[in-house]
């Protein structure tokens, strides 16, 4: 009799046990969409502020190219608009790493050496372009100083603030678009269990 309870207790603990790894399952499952719907909306995000910026670098190259006053050297202003149209393909190349339709099936281990790759990327390109805007900078300031004479002041003084606008803008964009990276590369590697 004894022996009988104690397989019926035996049965209803197994039976409990299969129920709770089956609720677990579910929810790790639900949890698992859950952090990859997380990673795509915020690759998404990045990739919505890609696009922002080349709309802006092909506006600002044309603006250049076009609708600067002729008294700029046209070695500048073609130098400007070459440079921007650079920056536009640039971003458009290390784009092809940011492929969010990619992180509700995919294969997450080869998307986080995607990113790795991204970020790479962007790195080179910070290291390549602050120092050819820090040049084009200085040059700007000469030519607006030295072409525009009554104006050169008032340029000067515009470039200088822009200059600085520009550049914390663009810092932070680079900084909140490395820390996104880097939230999606952590989930990854939560989710798999492989660093990179």
């Amino acid at each position: 009799m004894e022996e009988n309870l104690n397989t019926i207790e035996l049965n209803e603990m197994k039976q409990q046990i299969s129920l709770l790894r089956r609720k677990l399952e579910k929810e790790t499952i639900v949890n698992e969409k859950l952090i990859r719907a997380s990673m795509q909306d915020k690759l998404k995000a990045l990739k919505r502020r890609s696009y922002i910026e080349c709309v802006v670098g092909i506006a600002a190259a044309v603006l250049w190219k076009f609708g600067i006053s002729s008294d700029f050297n046209p070695l500048f202003i073609d130098f400007t608009a070459f440079f921007l149209f650079f920056a536009v393909a640039y971003e458009v190349y290390s784009n092809r790493m940011l492929s969010a339709q990619n992180y509700i099936e995919g294969n997450l281990v080869e998307e986080a050496r995607k990113l790795n790759h991204y970020k790479k990327l962007a790195r080179q390109w910070y290291w390549f372009s602050i120092p050819i805007v820090c040049i084009w900078f200085c040059w700007y300031l000469y030519e607006s100083y030295t072409v525009h004479a009554e104006q050169g002041r008032f340029l000067f003084i515009w470039g200088l603030i822009g200059g600085t606008i520009g550049g914390v803008i663009g810092w932070n964009i680079y900084r909140k678009g490395r820390k996104a990276i880097n939230e999606v590369i952590e989930q990854i590697e939560e989710l798999t269990g492989e660093k990179e």
